[in-house]
């Protein structure tokens, strides 16, 4: 019981603090989900069908990106960036850091949904009269969007989560604002309780809205 009231003190004297940390954790996310979102939609296109070099290219910046950790992308933004004459702020290296992985991992996404469809879809359109785009646009491309509802709804919850990363790089987010807070009040179980509450709760309700979209999409195609 002690320790219950000493948690709720705890975090009535922190509510400020985690306020304004869950301000700039919203912030951040909501820059990078688009940002990853339409890289991924560049990215597609140029892996399935740039010719060998530009898939080359394409396919070794998404493997990179997928197989190296999250946290050493963000350091070499922000320490990198500047030897090249740019200084974004560390809100902007966060947020770049985190679309550019998660855009590679966007467009295998969509690769996979695209590659599959049968290709007798294809040759159903073809056989039609359509011409390649639009045969991609009205036939192939429907489907593939409903296969991979999920998967992008999941991959997005994954980059809200990673946000915790750019407090490495200064970013006053939640994650910093508890290690603040830490190193302030020398306590340690009840400010990490409650950010965990706070992620579980942010991704809660990003999950249920993405279901609620999917089923909608669902319902209106069906």
């Amino acid at each position: 019981m002690d320790f219950l009231v000493n948690l709720l003190a705890i975090w009535a004297r922190l509510y400020p603090s985690l306020v304004s940390g869950f301000a700039v954790t919203i912030s951040v996310a909501l820059a990078a989900i688009p940002l990853a979102l339409l890289g991924a939609l560049l990215l597609t296109p140029l892996r399935m069908w740039g010719g060998s070099i530009i898939h080359a290219v394409t396919g070794a910046y998404i493997e990179f990106m997928r197989n190296t950790p999250l946290l050493l992308q963000i350091y070499l933004i922000y320490f990198g960036l500047p030897l090249l004459g740019l200084y974004p702020s560390e809100f902007m290296c966060g947020v770049i850091g985190i679309a550019m992985q998660h855009a590679a991992f966007l467009a295998e996404i969509y690769r996979g949904g695209i590659e599959s469809i049968s290709q007798r879809q294809w040759d159903a359109a073809r056989a039609m009269g359509m011409t390649w785009a639009k045969a991609l646009r009205n036939v192939i491309l429907p489907q593939a969007g409903l296969r991979i509802l999920g998967p992008i709804g999941n991959q997005l919850i994954i980059l809200v989560k990673d946000t915790s990363l750019v407090s490495a790089i200064g970013v006053v987010d939640l994650t910093m604002v508890g290690k603040v807070s830490i190193e302030r009040l020398a306590v340690t179980l009840e400010i990490f309780l409650a950010i965990a509450l706070i992620y579980l709760a942010l991704t809660g309700v990003l999950g249920a809205v993405l279901r609620i979209i999917e089923r909608r999409v669902l319902e209106r195609i069906g």
